[in-house]
């Protein structure tokens, strides 16, 4: 009788076990699914886009001699500043003083020659016929002088406006050839910046009223040349209508007054802020960047790329998104989203609208 009853007590905590586990179970609630979320920023700041550039003078020319020869004098070097007229460099000029001297010599024999024929002419000695060819002779022996004297001049390198030296590519006592840059001038007081626009952006650019050309008259653009320093105005100077062959890019120069706080040098860095919608229909789609993971091709249409925003407290909804370029700052799309929408950042390819979620933040010290 007592191992009856022993086996029939163990017998029921086994169903009270049993019973227990099949509640707990119905009971546990589906665990939810972390996910990595990002917030959109402003539509405006969809819009702005910052583009690398270069410093260039406004007025700067290469100085090169119209004819080789050996470099004897050398007057300048790099961050002199230099006026009008100032003489830059020489050389050899001993060719050119030998033609000059033997055309000074036939202007002064052609010259008298007029004059002793001029003399006859007037007392009937000669004819007219001969008088004009005298007369021929002496326009062409000036000519001739004044080619020479020319010449000679061209030997002397001059600063055609007042400026600064940049740079002096070259060292005294060396040949030079035709058109060989012999010093850098640049002239203070204007800047350009030049700049490069993907053909991306310029396809989206609805043309001026007033003008065929892409551009027209574009708002100011801010230019900064640290990272830390102040956005400076520009206006824009001129741009390129033919994309260059390799980068399929359009080069944009801007221009702007010398700053008095910073010093700027050619060839420095710089970063354009472009402000898009200033160029765009008013009714365009704001582009948004977004990591590539962001992005999934999972579901009924495996062409249709979306993306998934977060609904509070712990659902998700799948965005249609249509897909744009690749860039630095992440993938572009567009679709109906708007500022503040909280999209799932990573693994968008591993989720379902049924699945529950909950925001994944970073604990202290990870």
């Amino acid at each position: 009788m007592p191992v009856i009853r022993i086996r029939l007590l163990l017998g029921v905590l086994a169903l009270l076990t049993l019973a227990g586990c099949e509640k707990s179970q119905t009971l546990e609630p589906a665990s939810a699914r972390p996910v990595k979320l990002l917030t959109l920023d402003d539509a405006g700041a969809a819009l702005m886009r910052h583009f690398p550039a270069r410093v260039e003078a406004s007025t700067r020319s290469d100085l090169s001699f119209r004819m080789a020869g050996e470099l004897l004098e050398l007057n300048v070097a790099a961050g002199q500043r230099i006026s009008a007229g100032e003489m830059i460099a020489r050389i050899d000029d001993s060719n050119a003083r030998s033609q000059l001297e033997s055309a000074r010599s036939s202007l002064e024999l052609a010259e008298a020659t007029f004059e002793r024929m001029r003399y006859t002419l007037e007392r009937g000695a000669i004819s007219q016929v001969r008088f004009d060819e005298a007369k021929s002779q002496l326009r062409a022996a000036r000519s001739a002088f004044e080619q020479a004297d020319e010449q000679l001049e061209h030997t002397r390198l001059r600063a055609p406006y007042d400026g600064v030296i940049a740079r002096v590519p070259v060292d005294n006592r060396q040949m030079v050839q035709v058109k060989e840059t012999v010093a850098v001038i640049q002239q203070p007081g204007q800047l350009d910046v030049v700049f490069h626009l993907p053909e991306q952006i310029v396809r989206r650019i609805v043309p001026a009223n007033d003008s065929a050309l892409p551009f027209g008259n574009m708002l100011a653009h801010e230019v900064y040349f640290s990272q830390d320093g102040s956005a400076y105005l520009a206006q824009l100077k001129s741009y390129t209508t033919q994309a260059d062959a390799q980068s399929l890019a359009y080069e944009i120069t801007l221009t702007l007054p010398q700053p008095d706080d910073i010093t700027l040098l050619d060839g420095m860095s710089a970063t354009v802020r472009l402000d898009l919608s200033a160029w765009m229909p008013q009714d365009v789609t704001p582009v948004w960047r977004v990591p590539p993971e962001a992005v999934s091709y999972a579901g009924e249409n495996p062409d249709q790329a979306r993306v998934w925003r977060f609904q509070s407290p712990d659902s998700i909804e799948s965005v249609p998104v249509e897909v744009g370029s690749l860039t630095s700052a992440g993938l572009e799309v567009r679709g109906e989203l708007a500022p503040d929408d909280r999209l799932v950042a990573a693994g968008a390819s591993r989720l379902r609208a049924e699945i529950s979620v909950i925001p994944w933040e970073k604990e202290q010290g990870l």
